[in-house]
């Protein structure tokens, strides 16, 4: 199982840098897309859709609903809905499982669209930018960063429980210990690029409301896997389970993370 997993690792940076370095702007939003489809198939799994004709349908939809954000230009209006979703996605978690409404198939399937449409956005706005790569890798280096953190952090010190019914593995010093490794990274950049204190902490403070939404992306796919009764969203990356699984922490994160950008006047 070791090998599978290297190789699908591999392969999954490679995409990730071909598409981040060689494809243009109109190559970029369909392959994007393509991947968005293919989460929105798995997030269908996860909404009790069990026939394959209906999580086709709802990719289909998802890529449509995709298309009319953009010929409407209205990929930075949609990015206003992320912290919308998040509060209530919130809400689901830290309630669970007291709250039920989001049992609902209809909320579930809903509550996708936004995030997929939204996640697919961001990266779009960001593609209009010159520093187009270089913000990308910031958010990369956070939510990694927030994960390795979190994985050293939470193995040595970890005894609180973040989510004990949602995701019983996760504990409060595994968030602080990712906290802390990417404001020490946010540091680093800041010294390095000159930034003024005020810009510093201004930079700061867009970098934890990122890792902390992140953290909830995770956790509110785990509530969802934990209500379908499932490990991962899907098996088509060996060793690694669905595409759902690998960005769980981006869709929350990244819409966030372009939206402060914008309101920071950095975009």
């Amino acid at each position: 199982m070791l090998l599978p997993r290297i190789f699908s690792a591999i392969a999954m940076v490679v995409v990730f840098l071909f598409g981040l370095f060689v494809l243009d702007k109109t190559g970029f939003m369909l392959f994007l897309g393509s991947v968005v489809m293919v989460a929105a198939w798995e997030w269908a799994r996860l909404s009790d859709i069990a026939t394959q004709k209906g999580r086709v349908a709802f990719a289909g939809m998802t890529g449509t609903m995709l298309y009319g954000v953009h010929i409407f230009f209205l990929e930075a209006y949609v990015l206003y809905l992320a912290p919308i979703l998040w509060i209530g996605a919130f809400v689901w978690v830290y309630r669970y499982p007291k709250v039920t409404g989001w049992g609902s198939s209809i909320v579930r399937l809903l509550f996708g669209l936004s995030i997929l449409v939204t996640t697919w956005s961001a990266f779009v706005v960001l593609k209009d930018q010159a520093n187009f790569v270089t913000w990308t890798l910031i958010l990369m280096g956070l939510i990694w960063g927030a994960d390795t953190g979190a994985y050293f952090a939470g193995r040595r010190f970890g005894k609180t429980k973040l989510a004990r019914h949602v995701s019983p593995g996760k504990s409060w010093e595994g968030v602080f210990g990712g906290l802390l490794l990417t404001q020490c990274g946010v540091a680093v950049f800041s010294f390095y690029e000159g930034l003024s204190i005020s810009a510093w902490l201004l930079f700061a403070v867009i970098a934890l409301v990122t890792v902390v939404v992140s953290v909830l992306g995770d956790l509110t796919e785990s509530l969802f896997k934990r209500h379908a009764g499932v490990k991962d969203s899907s098996h088509l990356i060996p060793g690694h389970g669905g595409v759902l699984d690998r960005v769980d922490s981006l869709t929350s994160a990244s819409p966030i993370f372009v939206l402060l950008l914008g309101m920071a006047g950095w975009l």
